[in-house]
């Protein structure tokens, strides 16, 4: 609950510094869509590389549950089955046609 309070207020002050200097007259003249697509895309990259990059995962996330030893070397998998070919009937064409028959069953 705390990140997402403090994610708000970040972009709600973000949002709004942007409005104040968007009404300046220096600051409107200059075009500012590349510099912040790339700022959001490294920043993208760095959230999603957090644990690689600082040896640490995210304060309060789940870590993933390691595989029991016991139950990957005890049990062996299933052997594959294999089906026997399933005999399909020809039906017949009229044509070159995209149409088919629907027949009833008795």
């Amino acid at each position: 609950m705390k990140l997402w309070l403090v994610c708000f207020l970040l972009l709600f002050c973000v949002a709004e510094t942007a409005q104040w200097l968007g009404q300046l007259a220096w600051f409107n003249s200059v075009e500012r869509s590349l510099p912040l697509t790339i700022a959001g895309g490294v920043g993208l990259a760095i959230a999603s590389n957090y644990a690689t990059i600082f040896g640490r995962s995210w304060p309060g996330a789940i870590a993933p549950k390691p595989a029991s030893p016991l139950l990957s070397s005890a049990v062996p998998p299933p052997s594959p089955t294999v089906a026997a070919p399933v005999k399909t009937t020809q039906t017949s064409r009229k044509g070159d046609t995209i149409s088919f028959e629907i027949k009833k069953s008795k």
